[in-house]
């Protein structure tokens, strides 16, 4: 199936049934001194937050709901090959700024935390998707090389419909012609991934005749 036909087949579920998904929106992801940088290196994800912010309240006007992710570093939640990476970490500590989401949710979205990179692993995640009954996701959010893919895979694996607009994903800036180049890239080839989360938007607005 081409991405042309994954795209109107998924445009023709009904909105309410579509869940935009947008992962680790957080401030020591987004946020301009994260860490002490200056200059920052997180110049790319701080836009897309904003920008994804926007499409989810334009979104939801068509029934589209919201799930923001937080990842948050608990030492508690990992077992013990896990905390042996992450025992100096300070990246997403529980209870810190750092792991706070660094924009406003828009109104009747939801916020499900997961304790690595991987959010399908999280119970409440899968659980509000079934509660909402939810078959369509629009993936979008940060790191590219890591969490969001996670998400995109995690989709696949389990049969959704799914989209992930390239600008709707985002890495550090350090990584642009390295890392996220490869998975944007290997989004493009392999999964669908329209340049611009406006095909949607548009789809929404202007719905074909079933």
């Amino acid at each position: 199936m081409s991405d042309g036909d994954r795209l109107g087949r998924f445009l023709g579920i009904e909105p309410s049934r579509v869940a935009l998904v947008l992962v680790d929106l957080q401030n020591d992801f987004c946020e301009a001194g994260a860490f002490g940088v200056d200059p920052p290196v997180n110049t790319a994800n701080a836009a897309m937050a904003r920008r994804a912010n926007e499409f989810a309240l334009a979104a939801g006007r068509y029934g589209v709901r919201t799930i923001y992710t937080k990842q948050v570093l608990d030492l508690d939640r990992l077992d013990d090959r896990q905390r042996r990476w992450e025992q100096d970490s300070l990246l997403c500590r529980v209870g810190t700024h750092g792991a706070e989401l660094f924009v406003e949710p828009v109104p009747e979205s939801i916020l499900v935390e997961k304790f690595r990179f991987d959010v399908w692993q999280s119970a409440e995640f899968t659980e509000t998707l079934d509660a909402w009954g939810i078959d369509a996701l629009v993936i979008g959010g940060v790191e590219l090389q890591c969490c969001v893919l996670y998400a995109v895979l995690g989709a696949s694996e389990r049969g959704y419909h799914y989209v992930v607009p390239q600008d709707l994903i985002s890495g550090l800036d350090s990584c642009d012609t390295t890392s996220n180049r490869a998975v944007r890239d290997l989004l493009r080839y392999v999964h669908p991934s329209p340049e611009s989360f406006d095909v949607l938007l548009d789809g929404w607005a202007h719905p074909t005749p079933r």
